[in-house]
């Protein structure tokens, strides 16, 4: 049985036959919007860390799985991804019978393991502090304790599973060399920085078999050679005329789809350090709106962050497999070698090779398993809002997706080969994931 009442929003409380609503037995549900609420609090982190976008999906994903797996024993539909995730072979049981809520289960799993994975924890410990203040106050005390007990165990879980990704073996070692011949990246102006990243490849993928899995999905890029291969001379110089000849309205999709949270700007002498969200985020946020506007409950949300949040670090991984594979040079070192030596993109471009485009691999990931859960849904996106560069609204996901593929070039940090051959790896890695990957019955 269901009942509904009033109080923010509302309380869903399931219970058995014979249990009262008030009773320690009841299985209750006060918000079915906090997982959209704990993505806002690991997104304030990710963007003060300033830490790369890979690295941003890693946190998304562990964090959306501890909340999947706390909701998960409660709904007989839903499958755990227990065997199905990479080395992920086991998890505590729960008592189904106890009283809980599991919007504060699903709360403590998700910051609990963010907590652990974040750097500034600050604002995720005063979200969690803010919320547990409020859960204490509406619960009483047995439910309240299990529920945290239950959110803390799955989050132990979670973490033990993290901790063997490779992911701590690999801080320290990302000194990158660069290669002495033409062809190859090097780092770009303004900041000249080191190579992002250079061993993520080595980090385990969420569910994908090996980060160069869907390899076959990406042809050779066109070589570089300016006298005897005039497609890449045409290749440069769709990027060089795109930004001398950009308008407001290409500018604008440049700078909304950025999501670089390592920018900088320069002012005079001074270095700023631009504030902004990461691929990640901005799709998790994308589905939030979605979800809210359709009234998910609280299974369907933790469902669909899971999924989102676990092709998207499958994605990461494999393009960067790819990135330090061909190890191809940005538009604006051979637009300034060739052409201008003046010239810069009107984003700041990124510090790691060009081939294929990342967000273009992401986000078309995220657009296929996107559709594949919501079909076509307009929508509106304020993911960008807070950060004054307005929202947008799509007709679509993969609508949103070639924006910001296409936002890469109109930004003029990437080649078109890098764009589409990106969009191909990421549709690859989203179709696997909607074919493979079983998370209801």
């Amino acid at each position: 049985m269901k009942f509904t009442l009033p109080l923010l929003g509302s309380i869903v409380i399931l219970f058995a036959s014979g249990c009262s609503p008030s009773s320690d037995k009841a299985k209750i549900i006060i918000n079915n919007d906090i997982l959209s609420e704990c993505n806002l609090a690991i997104q304030n982190a990710v963007v003060l860390d300033g830490v790369t976008p890979p690295v941003a999906s890693r946190r998304y994903f562990y964090s959306t799985v501890a909340a999947y797996e706390a909701v998960r024993p409660f709904n007989t539909e839903l499958v755990s991804t227990v065997g199905q995730f990479n080395d992920f072979n086991q998890i505590s049981q729960i008592d189904t019978s106890l009283g809980i809520c599991l919007d504060l289960a699903a709360l403590r799993a998700y910051t609990q393991t963010a907590l652990d994975l974040v750097y500034k924890e600050d604002s995720i410990l005063a979200f969690q502090n803010r919320k547990l203040n409020f859960y204490k106050k509406t619960l009483s005390n047995q439910i309240f304790n299990q529920s945290i007990a239950w959110g803390d165990t799955v989050s132990k879980n979670i973490l033990l599973w993290a901790s063997g990704d490779t992911f701590a073996q690999i801080r320290g070692t990302d000194l990158y060399t660069t290669k002495a011949s033409d062809e190859f990246w090097k780092p770009t102006p303004k900041e000249y920085m080191q190579a992002i990243e250079p061993q993520w490849r080595k980090v385990r993928p969420s569910y994908i078999k090996s980060s160069h899995q869907f390899f076959d999905s990406l042809p050779v890029p066109t070589p570089y050679n300016l006298g005897k291969n005039p497609k890449f001379n045409e290749l440069m110089r769709e990027i060089y005329e795109t930004v001398i000849h950009t308008d407001s309205q290409k500018l604008l999709t440049a700078r909304y789809w950025d999501d670089n949270p390592s920018s900088t700007f320069h002012y005079g002498h001074a270095t700023i350090k631009v504030l902004k969200v990461s691929p990640a985020g901005h799709w998790l946020s994308m589905f939030s709106t979605v979800a809210r506007e359709k009234k998910y409950d609280l299974f369907q949300s933790a469902e669909g962050m899971l999924r989102i949040s676990s092709v998207m670090f499958d994605g990461f991984i494999a393009v960067w497999d790819a990135k330090y594979t061909y190890e191809y040079i940005r538009p604006v070192t051979v637009i300034q070698r060739h052409i201008d030596s003046s010239w810069l993109p009107l984003i700041e471009t990124p510090s790691f090779p060009e081939y294929p485009s990342a967000h273009s691999v992401v986000s078309s990931a995220a657009a296929t398993v996107l559709t594949d859960m919501f079909g076509e849904y307009s929508f509106t996106d304020s993911a960008e809002f807070e950060f004054g560069l307005g929202a947008r609204t799509f007709k679509n996901f993969r609508e949103a997706s070639d924006e910001a593929c296409m936002s890469r070039i109109y930004g003029g940090i990437h080649f078109r080969e890098g764009m589409e051959y990106g969009k191909n790896l990421g549709n690859a890695v989203g179709h696997y994931h909607n074919k493979n990957l079983i998370t209801r019955k």
